[in-house]
């Protein structure tokens, strides 16, 4: 029962008009007693059941449908197809609320699945209803990027002249952009002082370059320059450039156009990063970054966060340093957990973290605080006020809560044999179905492995050798979906598989190819090389499917046994008329054999 009643608990649908005129029944006789007489028939839209402050509405409904469609408890007529779903509707807001009845919602663990959850749901609306439609430039912010010559072609003079952080050869520099200013020559210059030779040897001359491919200091010279202007000398860490325009080239709209759009797309992500950064003023303290830095220098993560107290600070004591705020920002701060937590820095072999300077560890520090700021951001714009995020976060929350609570109530794990007694009594269910053995092959495009198939086709595989060379590695622990480009793997590849590769071989005897197959990430070539006969399972491969049938079976029963308490005890009321009026894909799930 539980797997039917939360199987559609964490998935979002938007919330339906709702209306006070219901109709009273208890969940014992649900539907079945006469709508009351009325004055008026009450209205088709509206919640279809009431549980306390909870509602089942229509979307409800639509969702456990594709959820639960196929569920083989199911029945098969529309109409108890509909009272079927709505049992379980009622059934998962009465879970729910036990949940939260009991504390859960007050759960770490359950805080922490739901702030995971609320940050995908609200980042995907952000990138899609703000990051998208950011990219394409308004027609006055078109208009200003004209106005800014950043995105034209420029064709460039250029001198490059070295120099250390001493800046000891800028006056160099002024006066070989003096010269050029006074009408010396361009060419003659760059081959005497410049210290980039491709250019410096054709008179430097650099070509054609997107001024918005320039470092941005050099972009506000290149507003209202004509051709003949020397710009600079602009200073940088190793040296000054000289620039002279040689001539310009527009692009048309619509080019300009495809390249802001591309561009913004390319840098969408780390321009919403920095946003947010400077949005909410995120701020690091050199002081605690420092302390910071020196104790992933010499403890494991793992030591440090048992360290931590519930705030995820910790004072000194002995040779440990004191660990604070690292990171503040308008509504939350960042300790030396979250960078552990969300951050998950790389560790040297030694377990340790080896963080270089503060800025490498302010940028931890904002990884730590990203998600955080989506959700603000994402809050702050309302995003999670519009009644289908709502509603998603609800589920989301309710769900976690629920998943938790019957998690805790589950028994212990088996112990090995008793586990072993459960297998033994259910041997029919732990069998592999026979199969077929089978070499395959996946290139990175569908050409190559068509070519593959053809030469090979009727000779069969090359040797090892020859497959090797072709730059084929074999893949450890591969799965028919999950195998990579350049990969080769040896599969047992059974008849009831749904994997892309399994069904193609059905029917192929040993020395045998199937056809080329599509997979997740390429093309695929499998050659029979035996049959697999059905057999039973080893103890070592049953065991993690029967201990997890195990964990249902005591959470089936242990859901079970808390709702019917549950429904004896809940109100429930319910609207015949309009669970009729819900329109489903199909009338009931369709039955298998």
């Amino acid at each position: 029962m539980i797997q039917t009643t939360l199987a559609h608990l964490r998935r979002p649908a938007p919330n339906v008009v709702r209306s006070t005129l219901i109709l009273a029944a208890s969940l014992g006789i649900l539907l079945a007693a006469p709508i009351a007489s009325a004055k008026a028939p009450p209205p088709l839209r509206g919640p279809i059941a009431t549980i306390g402050d909870r509602t089942v509405e229509a979307i409800d409904i639509e969702i456990a449908a594709r959820a639960l469609a196929g569920d083989p408890s199911s029945p098969a007529t529309p109409r108890a197809w509909r009272r079927f779903l709505l049992d379980r509707c009622v059934d998962r807001e009465l879970l729910s609320a036990e949940a939260a009845r009991r504390g859960w919602l007050d759960s770490a663990a359950v805080k922490r699945s739901v702030a995971s959850a609320e940050y995908t749901t609200l980042a995907r609306e952000v990138y899609t209803k703000v990051l998208i439609p950011g990219v394409v430039p308004t027609p006055d912010e078109f208009a200003e990027i004209k106005a800014e010559a950043h995105y034209r072609y420029v064709d460039l003079g250029y001198i490059y002249v070295g120099d250390d952080a001493t800046n000891a050869r800028r006056p160099l520099a002024d006066r070989i952009a003096a010269r050029a200013r006074a009408g010396g020559a361009w060419d003659s210059l760059a081959k005497m002082y410049s210290g980039h030779p491709p250019s410096a040897s054709v008179g430097g001359k650099l070509g054609f370059v997107l001024v918005q491919d320039l470092e941005p200091v050099m972009w506000p010279s290149f507003r209202g320059a004509k051709v003949g202007d020397v710009l600079g000398p602009f200073t940088g860490p190793r040296g000054h450039d000289i620039l002279k325009i040689e001539g310009w080239r527009d692009v048309s709209d619509d080019s300009l156009l495809k390249l802001v759009t591309d561009r913004r797309g390319r840098l969408i992500h780390d321009n919403h990063r920095l946003y947010l950064l400077r949005r909410y003023h995120f701020a690091v303290d050199t002081l605690a970054a420092y302390d910071a830095m020196a104790a992933f220098g010499s403890e494991v993560p793992d030591s440090i966060l048992a360290s931590l107290g519930p705030d995820g600070t910790r004072p000194a004591a002995g040779v440990r340093r004191a660990l604070g705020v690292i990171a503040r920002f308008d509504g939350g701060t960042v300790t030396m957990a979250d960078i552990i937590r969300d951050a998950k820095p790389m560790r040297n072999p030694r377990g340790l973290v080896r963080v270089r300077d503060q800025a490498q560890m302010a940028q931890l520090a904002g990884q730590a605080a990203f998600r955080r700021l989506v959700v603000l951001d994402a809050r702050d714009r309302g995003l999670h006020q519009e009644p289908s995020v709502a509603r998603e976060l609800r589920m989301q929350r309710d769900g976690a809560a629920t998943r938790a609570m019957v998690a805790h109530a589950r028994p212990a794990d088996p112990s090995p044999s008793a586990l072993t007694a459960y297998i033994e009594s259910r041997a029919s269910r732990y069998r592999w179905p026979a199969g077929r053995r089978a070499t395959v092959l996946v290139f990175a495009d569908e050409d190559s492995a068509r070519s593959a198939l053809k030469a090979w086709n009727g000779v069969g595989l090359p040797p090892d050798a020859t497959i090797a060379a072709m730059g084929f590695r074999e893949m450890p622990r591969p799965a028919p979906d999950r195998l990579l480009p350049g990969r080769r793997a040896e599969l047992v590849l059974r008849d009831d598989g749904h994997d892309p590769i399994s069904p193609s071989v059905r029917g192929l005897a040993p020395g045998q190819f199937a056809p080329v197959i599509r997979t997740p990430h390429g093309w695929a070539v499998a050659y029979v090389t035996a049959p697999e006969e059905a057999r039973a399972m080893t103890e070592d491969e049953a065991a993690p499917l029967a201990r997890r049938h195990w964990r249902e079976e005591k959470e089936d029963q242990w859901v079970n046994e808390l709702l019917i308490r549950l429904r004896a005890k809940t109100p429930v009321e319910a609207n015949a008329a309009r669970l009729e009026a819900v329109r489903l894909a199909s009338p009931g799930p369709k039955r298998k054999g």
